[in-house]
């Protein structure tokens, strides 16, 4: 037993020059790295929720604040006491946050630019590198101390030994993790060097690449000098060698900034995003906003466009929590009111927050997640995501004009001013593209009353949006196409066309106070797009409103549509006609029965708009072959 002993002790010996050089004997090892202990004690004190005792130590040790001190995740102590703190109402927190903000000030953030690609973190895993090393360090003397122990106690061997093998495999795995880092930071140095090498040749701005080039040599020669002493085991770095390691000639910036624009953790949050958070603070999130924009009023809107790795801004992650509280409304009011361009932002996967409720409320209110176990039911998380999504199409339709108006008097703001009086009427109004497409066919599902409400011009919501002049862009203005039905089917102007006939389809019947149906709108409009759609299902309109009588617009699209309807038909002997045209190809005949110009107006090469400009009938040349649409059939055949 005592050889055993003996072996083992000379084998665990063996292993232990401070850096294992035999990574294969890792592979036995199947514990775990363990938890980094706090790079701070300020972090301790905020991990520990001592808040008084924290905002003492901002003022003895303001270094502590600073981007180079961060815990695993990457996170600064500003960041950490918004991540790990969620339940703590905002303002509890405000005097610490403000304690941690003037300490800011008092650091020399110039050690922390980059260099070349080196990143903002890698002087502070440098410092961690070496933290780890004394551990290590440490570690080995526990276990000298644990085999001596061995020896002396023979009865407890076994236990004693396998303790023994597992501590030293933890430790072996910390090791040879430092010595990976230390190799990684080298190897960011070698592409500095190259890259500035390449440069060189690239540029004439020789002044600048030289004092690049000389702050890299400084970082290199530290790096190497660092090395020697950590394989002389003899000197830990302390902050002066970091600072040193660094230019003092470089720009400064404001360290309070620099905390509040710091996102170098691996989702790059922001302390801004950290509020909002799905999930995050449940009270005091206006608070705490505005005391970190109020820190720096001239960058409060670089602050608010900082996006994470997703692309996703603050109103991004308040959108996307789950039951949306009053806490959250305020929030979405503030933020807004701040800066209303982050309504239109598009995350990396093209949604804006909006598409975020929208998803929320309705593609997924079945699903698992929307089971909460915070007591909210089902019925709360759906009439709260319905009122946020009516907020989000408020502040749409009102523009920012308004919303800048409300963010003056933002604490007079509530969901009653900014949510509109009929929800569809105000989607339909949207510019296109604003609103997720799908909104059109699920919005009011099974709600008729509303989707029937006119406004007070007598319009329904298919009458807004044939009017709607975003809709009516130059390109679906000039855009001749052979109106197959194949082809409309996949324009997005169509489609939402046809989702919002489909929720109320008497509208295309309906007259509002001037006395214009929708077809009358869509002609007015040029919703060349949309025509053929309401001349098939209601073409009697035109023989009802006179206005349309000699509209060139209306006598070309019908004509359009005929020769394009007339391809399903076979040329050789007796026309066959395909049953789903059959319905078109009857209300082709009837306009053309009430309007026999259109055989001639055909003919034209052109013909002038009311405006008195020239409008070109494109494809003419293929439509010259099917000018005759009655060229299969006589009147007298058809009844």
């Amino acid at each position: 037993m005592a050889a055993l002993i003996a072996d083992e002790r000379s084998t665990i010996r063996r292993l232990f020059p401070l850096i294992s050089e035999s990574p294969a004997l890792l592979q036995h090892a199947s514990i775990s790295l363990p938890t980094a202990p706090p790079p701070s004690e300020l972090h301790a004190l905020v991990n520990s929720k001592k808040w008084d005792d924290a905002i003492e130590r901002c003022k003895t040790h303001p270094g502590e604040v600073s981007s180079q001190l961060r815990d695993e995740r990457g996170y600064t102590v500003l960041h950490s006491l918004l991540a790990y703190n969620r339940t703590t109402d905002g303002d509890e927190l405000i005097p610490l946050i403000s304690a941690i903000l003037r300490a800011a000030e008092e650091v020399d953030f110039q050690a922390e630019f980059p260099l070349g690609r080196v990143k903002y973190d890698d002087i502070y895993h440098m410092k961690q590198f070496y933290h780890d090393i004394e551990v290590i360090k440490s570690d080995i003397a526990s276990i000298e101390t644990a085999t001596e122990q061995i020896l002396t106690t023979p009865k407890e061997n076994k236990a004693a030994i396998a303790t023994f093998t597992t501590e030293a495999f933890k430790i072996l795995n910390r090791a040879e993790n430092c010595k990976k880092k230390l190799e990684l930071l080298q190897e960011e140095n070698l592409h500095i060097k190259k890259e500035l090498s390449e440069s060189k040749e690239k540029t004439n701005n020789t002044d600048d690449l030289c004092v690049r080039e000389e702050l890299v040599n400084k970082l290199q020669s530290k790096f190497s000098d660092e090395m020697k002493r950590y394989q002389e085991s003899q000197k830990e770095v302390t902050g002066a060698d970091l600072t040193a390691a660094t230019s003092t000639d470089g720009r400064r910036t404001e360290g309070s900034l620099r905390l509040l624009l710091d996102q170098h953790n691996r989702a790059k949050w922001s302390p801004l995003h950290l509020i909002c958070l799905q999930g995050g603070f449940t009270r005091g999130k206006v608070p705490l906003l505005r005391i970190l924009l109020q820190e720096h009023p001239d960058s409060s809107q670089q602050l608010l466009k900082l996006l994470d790795r997703q692309n996703r801004n603050l109103l991004h992650h308040l959108t996307e929590i789950s039951v949306p509280t009053d806490d959250t409304f305020q929030a979405v009011h503030y933020v807004i009111g701040k800066e209303y361009s982050l309504l239109l932002q598009k995350d990396d996967r093209g949604k804006t927050p909006l598409d975020y409720v929208f998803d929320r409320h309705y593609m997924h209110a079945n699903s698992a997640r929307s089971r909460l176990s915070n007591g909210n039911t089902v019925e709360e998380r759906y009439e709260n995501t319905y009122l946020l999504l009516q907020v989000l199409v408020g502040y749409l339709e009102r523009g920012e004009g308004s919303a800048g108006t409300y963010a003056i008097n933002e604490e007079q703001v509530n969901n009653d001013d900014i949510i509109p009086q009929n929800l569809f009427h105000a989607v339909c109004r949207l510019p296109m593209g604003v609103c997720p497409e799908l909104m059109f066919k699920f919005l009011f599902k099974g709600i008729a009353s509303i989707e029937k409400e006119v406004d007070e011009n007598g319009n329904t919501a298919l009458h807004l949006l044939l009017a709607n002049p975003s809709y009516t862009g130059e390109g679906n203005a000039s855009q001749q196409q052979s109106y197959r039905p194949r082809n409309r089917a996949y324009n997005q102007s169509q489609r939402e066309f046809r989702h919002v006939l489909a929720s109320n389809r008497d509208a295309i019947y309906a007259q509002n106070n001037s006395g214009h149906l929708p077809l009358r709108i869509a002609m007015d409009a040029r919703r060349r797009d949309v025509m053929t759609d309401l001349i098939m299902i209601n073409h009697e309109a035109v023989l009802l409103d006179e206005r349309l009588d000699d509209s060139p617009i209306l006598m070309a699209h019908v004509l359009g549509v005929v020769a394009s309807s007339s391809d399903v038909l076979e040329p050789d002997s007796e026309p066959k006609i395909v049953d789903d045209v059959v319905q078109p190809l009857d209300t082709m005949f009837e306009l053309i029965r009430a309007r026999p110009a259109v055989v001639s107006f055909g003919r034209s090469e052109a013909l002038d708009s009311e405006d008195g400009k020239r409008l070109d009938l494109e494809g003419k040349k293929s439509w010259r072959k099917k000018l005759n649409p009655f060229r299969f059939f006589s009147r007298d055949s058809k009844h």
